[in-house]
């Protein structure tokens, strides 16, 4: 699988720059704006509307002043402004396409050189987008949905593309050391709150889940529980009391999820879905900002709203990838951090990948999603992978494909190599014990890491302004570049003892 990524800088709310910081066939950059504005407003909001349905144009979703309009004139709504037009996800794709990638750029260069190496070597490409946590202060480019990237031929998620996102902040990015078997945790709510349209769901997935898994269980690769009753309560006994050798080392949430606001008054605490709603509707007290929630059960049953924030802190380390089959699990779209939403929150907890839903999916396609997805990933293959063929079952010619996201900050070539039998296979004719191995990976996966963040933040200061910063990011570099050295013969030391 060859990289390329791109680092996504906001310049202001509506320019960009973007800077290959890690490329296999040379450097490459470009300035470009955010689409979808009409004049002065942004339309993004619109847009995200349109993707969040299920593709049957409504009328009365779209009531703002030249809303509808503007639809027409992006080529998303038919002129009688009476349905979608039929190639509005084409549409918006090749937007996507145009902004990240503008015509006659250094950086679109280097993608079509990088896409057409990767298809002579019959491999992928991964294009990793990286946005900086403090981005949204400045800009909301991480709410794009740049999965549905389209060049004017295909939807490139369809052809050899795939794509992960990259949250940078300071924390060094989590280490896991690849398994010979793993453990996945199925957390399966069955609540219901009918007053925000969340009906019961049934044990589909569970079962898809389980046919994905099949073949690896019966070759004693994975093993597959299931939380007895899916409160937060019993989660948090069942993590707390478990041995590091037991911790699963995969969550899957298979629920509903909301992004939206919940009243801060102890004795109201109502849900408020959206962001738009500014004081409670039962108690009018002021709402905070919006994140997200995963509707898990309580004692008796009923629905019990878990922040993003609630669940992060709980989980131990030793998880190296949650799932979450939830409607919104991945949308972050107000506010100034990027952090808001429950797949970023758990990736600010030190989560290594999540894969989440950037909008509400219907239960088939999550099920017909889930089932491929453990299967591939059952025959070891990256995560990248899984998640890509998983999206084919959803059907690429529906409206749901592009709705899964991952967030990868655990950073490797392969694209989230879970596995030991793959990640260790070029090491097995070495004279290295087991765990000379093993500190080999881990210090060429740091050093790998460490690496990437020196190309990140000498490409932050490309472009920074103001002094202090510059000064900030200057010391960065040496901190990292003395880091390099110290890993960079701690690897020797090992290498010298398989000579």
């Amino acid at each position: 699988m060859k990289l390329l990524e791109v680092y996504l800088l906001p310049l202001d709310e509506r320019r960009f720059k973007a800077i290959a910081t890690h490329s296999p066939t040379g450097d490459g950059e470009a300035e470009s704006c955010l689409p979808f504005w009409d004049g002065e407003q942004d339309r993004r909001s619109t847009l995200i509307k349109v993707l969040e349905g299920s593709g049957v144009f409504r009328a009365e979703h779209f009531p703002r002043p030249g809303e509808q309009a503007w639809m027409v004139e992006a080529g998303i709504l038919n002129a009688d402004q009476q349905s979608f037009h039929p190639s509005y996800l084409e549409q918006i794709g090749q937007a996507l396409y145009t902004a990240l990638f503008p015509s006659n750029s250094s950086l679109k260069s280097a993608f079509q050189t990088a896409l057409r190496l990767a298809e002579q070597e019959g491999t992928e490409l991964h294009l990793r987008l990286k946005f900086s946590a403090d981005s949204a202060a400045r800009s909301r480019l991480a709410d794009y949905p740049w999965e549905l990237l389209h060049d004017g031929q295909r939807f490139l998620q369809h052809r050899q593309l795939v794509i992960s996102r990259y949250i940078a902040y300071e924390a060094l990015p989590p280490a896991f050391s690849p398994q010979t078997r793993l453990r996945v945790l199925l957390i399966s709510p069955r609540a219901e709150d009918t007053a925000q349209g969340l009906v019961k769901l049934s044990d589909a997935e569970q079962q898809a889940i389980r046919m994905g898994l099949s073949k690896a269980e019966a070759e004693g690769l994975v093993t597959l529980e299931q939380l007895p009753k899916a409160t937060l309560r019993i989660l948090s006994a069942n993590l707390s009391q478990r041995a590091e050798a037991d911790m699963p080392q995969v969550l899957h949430f298979d629920g509903h999820g909301l992004f939206g606001k919940r009243c801060a008054n102890p004795q109201c605490g109502q849900i408020h879905a959206g962001i738009r709603v500014d004081r409670c509707r039962i108690c009018a007290q002021p709402l905070p900002e919006p994140t997200g929630f995963l509707l898990f059960e309580d004692e008796q049953g009923a629905p019990d709203y878990v922040s993003a924030a609630s669940l992060a802190a709980l989980l131990p380390k030793g998880v190296a990838l949650v799932v979450l089959s939830a409607c919104q699990s991945g949308m972050a779209v107000a506010g100034e951090s990027v952090f808001n939403g429950t797949a970023q929150q758990l990736i600010d907890a030190r989560v290594p990948a999540v894969v989440a839903m950037q909008y509400a999916v219907g239960v088939d396609a999550a099920s017909q999603f889930a089932e491929q997805f453990y299967r591939v990933l059952g025959q070891q293959k990256p995560l990248l992978t899984a998640l890509n063929e998983g999206r084919k079952w959803m059907g690429v010619d529906g409206n749901q494909w592009y709705r899964p996201v991952l967030y990868l900050r655990w950073l490797d070539n392969q694209g989230g190599q879970l596995f030991m039998e793959t990640a260790i296979a070029g090491l097995r004719q070495s004279n290295l014990s087991r765990f000379q191995r093993l500190e080999m990976e881990r210090l060429q996966v740091e050093l790998q890491d460490l690496e990437q963040d020196y190309e990140s933040v000498k490409a932050q200061l490309r472009v920074e302004l103001d002094g202090s910063t510059q000064n900030k990011l200057k010391r960065q570099i040496d901190q990292i570049g003395q880091q390099m050295d110290t890993t960079e013969q701690q690897l020797s030391r090992v290498k010298q003892q398989d000579e």
